[in-house]
């Protein structure tokens, strides 16, 4: 059995960030349990634009959702990454912080912790960014963030952006409505993880104590007298082991597999629990729900024969709008982009390929159990569509159809044929899907708040010694890319920690070393001796 003072489940976003940040903090030693592996460098894993071959991988936990009501009875893909770096690993490699907005909103939800002045000191922490001088913003962090070198294809569209009025912005910076190139966690063109950035190719900090360890499936937490002393877990040869936790046991799996490794754990809805077989240890409701995810829909058009030729590392745009034409905080996302049709399609003329995302849905589903066997697919039910206003149908369509206009401007003749044809409610329901964006399955929240899972400290109300410190915790879903969102609750998570062990001297502070570090470290790993895990001791329900 390994004891170190954290463990932290998942090397993801979150998981990367916070553990890196813990064991560089004096005399700490952390454990980080991940169930993927490291991805092999090859052009599928470091070109961004090929994110979609990793998909139904092994690098990919490969999900379906429940056949969902509100997109016609569809079971759709729910992917996420299973590697060191987590879904880093295997998305698009977008970088969209969301709106500033987004972020005092989350401070209704948890107080002082969290509003738009916290965010940017974190993404300052995070970032290294090509567009902002670190001398003058601060912004030295270890992730590099990149923007898209201009081109022809870029030219048009932020021209035929133009011609409706969207005027050129930084989608990262004060106003994010507009029109403005990609932007990427990469490095000349090739995706940088946050397992890159923050373990390096995979190690221990410089200054700490960090043991990273692979094929390491979560499958509960130990509580005994209310308190959180480890988590159990499956080797990669399938053998039950054991981690302790001196200090705490934070969860970093995601917003699906954090909910299932809390319900798994008897924390939850107590007779939703005992009804699959899973003894309550704590009462909380809001465990699972408030599930939601950005709904988006997708289409191609193809490019003329005389289009420009492709450009290296993409050459795509990104706008942002509302549905309703007016400026101000945006509810629509929509990003173009070139590529070419698949092998089996017999063509190589480029095409053009876009996205319509609903950042504000308010569908909300859930992440439930039908069995207590860890090990065993669980129900993934974001609730797609499922609004009874159809304010998300509206937002989509009002969407589809900015992209019509779009791509019926005289500037974006030289990459596009023709715009899309129009859609319908009906053919919103039939086509739409996920972003992979989850988020809420184990929300912060005030005091009385029957759904809050967790205090505005991340902490799990009920279970001392317990934190989420991923996008599970998340209340809103912000208007980007839930990456970005994901790495402020980590790094406020590795803030509030430190300052709750008496190491109030690295609480807002830049993580040392590994901020500059470039040049990464092999990763420790070891087996741990199988041990049987205690038994829990129940709780009271509330």
């Amino acid at each position: 059995m390994t004891v170190t003072d954290y463990v932290v489940v998942g090397a993801g976003v979150a998981g990367s960030l916070v553990a890196a940040r813990l064991a560089e903090l004096p005399g700490t030693s952390v454990l980080l349990l991940e169930a993927g592996e490291r991805l092999a460098d090859g052009p599928a894993t470091r070109d961004p634009a090929r994110a979609a071959d990793l998909w139904g991988t092994e690098a990919d936990w490969a999900d379906e959702t429940v056949p969902q009501a509100g997109l016609a009875g569809r079971r759709v893909r729910w992917s996420a990454g299973r590697a060191l770096g987590g879904s880093s690993a295997v998305n698009a490699a977008l970088w969209v912080r969301g709106n500033p907005a987004d972020y005092d909103a989350w401070g209704a939800y948890g107080g002082a912790n969290w509003n738009r002045r916290s965010a940017l000191d974190a993404f300052r922490r995070i970032e290294r960014n090509d567009r902002v001088p670190a001398s003058q913003a601060g912004m030295d962090g270890p992730l590099p963030i990149e923007s898209g070198a201009p081109n022809a294809w870029s030219a048009a569209l932020a021209a035929a952006a133009h011609d409706l009025g969207l005027a050129p912005t930084d989608v990262n910076g004060a106003r994010q409505d507009g029109v403005d190139t990609l932007q990427l966690t990469a490095r000349s063109g090739l995706r940088v993880t946050f397992a890159d950035a923050f373990l390096g190719s995979g190690g221990a900090s410089r200054a700490g104590d960090l043991h990273v360890v692979t094929g390491a499936r979560a499958t509960g937490v130990v509580v005994e007298d209310g308190r959180a002393i480890g988590v159990t877990y499956r080797d990669r040869d399938g053998s039950a082991r054991r981690a302790a936790a001196r200090r705490e046991v934070l969860l970093a799996a995601g917003a699906v597999r954090t909910a299932h490794l809390l319900l798994l754990s008897g924390i939850g809805p107590a007779r939703d629990l005992a009804a699959v077989g899973v003894r309550p240890l704590v009462d909380l409701p809001g465990v699972g729900r408030g599930f939601h995810d950005h709904v988006a829909l997708g289409g191609v058009v193809p490019a003329p024969a005389s289009a420009p030729p492709l450009p290296d590392g993409g050459g795509g745009v990104v706008v942002f709008a509302r549905a309703d034409g007016r400026p101000g905080v945006p509810d629509l996302e929509i990003v173009l982009a070139p590529g070419i049709p698949g092998t089996d399609a017999g063509s190589t003329t480029p095409e053009l390929r876009f996205g319509v995302v609903a950042l504000q849905p308010r569908s909300r589903g859930s992440v439930r159990l039908s069995s207590s066997d860890p090990l065993a697919a669980q129900p993934i039910d974001p609730g797609y569509l499922t609004d009874p206003t159809d304010t998300d149908i509206a937002t989509l369509t009002a969407g589809w159809n900015l992209v019509r206009r779009l791509l019926g401007s005289p500037a974006a003749a030289a990459v596009a044929t023709a715009p899309p044809p129009p859609i319908d409610a009906a053919g919103v329901r039939h086509t739409a899907g996920p972003m992979f964006h989850g988020v809420g399955t184990a929300r912060f929240g005030p005091e009385g708040d029957p759904d809050a899972v967790l205090d505005g400290e991340l902490r799990v109300r009920g279970v001392a010694g317990l934190r989420v410190v991923d996008a599970a915790a998340i209340p809103v879903v912000t208007r980007g890319h839930t990456m970005a969102a994901t790495a402020v609750i980590a790094d406020r998570a590795a803030a509030l920690i430190a300052a709750a062990h008496g190491d109030a001297a690295h609480r807002d502070a830049p993580h040392g070393d590994t901020a500059h570090r470039d040049a990464p470290q092999r990763v420790a790993v070891s087996p741990t001796r199988a041990a049987e895990p205690r038994r829990c001791r129940p709780r009271p329900t509330k």
